[in-house]
């Protein structure tokens, strides 16, 4: 839970501004993205001027979500001193993008569920025991009593779905379906949101599928599963980078599977990486060895170390932790 005084803060800070800006980190999945745009459009209907912006913009596997055509790209151009910049659901300020570097400003309200975020900015609120940033927010519009329209309970409850698995991890609790039911009472329609998630997929995304079902490998008598995202199965199967989201998911549903993880080669001589573990291996502590971050069971990292160099690194660090 959040402590009193940081959201009597936050609702100071927010009864003296009118402006705000809202960003989240890059590769923005649904929580990022429904976080981003859930205080947003709350802080909207207090009558608050509001922008929101990411490096990567918008991805048109998230457009079916309310308010989502006002989010831009990141403007090189800093907002005005008197604009409060709002970080969502980033654990490391370095994340929210290049541009946003240019910006040469710190944060000035950093809310976060990541147990690896350091509290950057200077106003924190961060509950690592959350698991979304959604949920927090959730906590943060109840305790200030801010508006909760179905168009941001919709927004939040996306990014709960998105972040929780559909609701199958591990940090899922009873109190997470208290929040959604709350989020469905308020408008939110768990089913229409669900197939825009799940169901709408283009079937270029499918055809990644295929040739990543051709790519699997298998370590550790099959506890372990990963495979290597390239430029080839993109050219082949006519898929984008942020069609990519929940493939992970699939190394999942083998029994025996207790670690699987994702590489991919991006631009600029980065090789990026995301973990997921059912609770033996802690994939977080591996991410950090690397400088990157997230929570036990789902963590992500970038580096300059080639594919491949960094796949073996992964299944010596992953091969520490698992039980013999």
């Amino acid at each position: 839970m959040l402590q009193p005084d940081s959201l009597a803060s936050l609702q100071k800070l927010c009864g003296q501004h009118e402006r705000f800006v809202v960003i989240s980190h890059v590769r923005p999945d649904g929580d990022a993205y429904g976080s981003t745009l859930g205080i947003a459009l709350s802080l909207h209907a207090m009558g608050k001027d509001v922008q929101v912006v990411n490096a990567d913009g918008l991805s048109p596997l998230f457009e079916f979500l309310p308010g989502s055509k006002d989010l831009t790209v990141t403007l090189p151009t800093a907002p005005e001193p008197e604009r409060i910049i709002i970080a969502v659901d980033c654990a490391d300020a370095k994340r929210l993008g290049a541009v946003f570097d240019q910006w040469q400003r710190a944060p000035d309200v950093n809310i976060d569920h990541h147990i690896s975020n350091p509290g950057y900015a200077k106003l924190n609120l961060i509950d690592s025991d959350s698991p979304a940033t959604a949920q927090v927010l959730d906590e943060i519009i109840t305790a200030l009593k801010w508006p909760l329209t179905p168009e941001v309970a919709a927004n939040l409850y996306v990014g709960i779905m998105t972040d929780t698995g559909n609701f199958r991890y591990r940090q899922t609790t009873a109190h997470t379906f208290k929040v959604a039911a709350r989020l469905i009472e308020a408008g939110a329609d768990p089913t229409t949101l669900a197939e825009a998630c799940y169901q709408s997929f283009r079937a270029e995304r499918l055809l990644l599928v295929r040739e990543l079902f051709q790519a699997i490998h298998f370590a550790n008598q099959n506890r372990v599963a990963w495979f290597c995202l390239t430029p080839e199965m993109y050219a082949r199967s006519g898929a984008t980078p942020d069609e990519t989201e929940g493939l992970i998911d699939y190394l999942q549903t083998v029994k025996t599977v207790e670690v699987a993880f994702v590489v991919e080669s991006m631009s600029g001589g980065l090789t990026r990486a995301s973990m997921r573990s059912r609770g033996t291996v802690n994939v977080q502590q591996i991410c950090a060895e690397f400088g990157g971050g997230g929570h036990r069971l789902a963590a992500g990292l970038r580096t300059k170390l080639d594919p491949v160099a960094l796949e073996k690194k992964l299944l010596d660090l992953i091969a520490k932790q698992l039980p013999t």
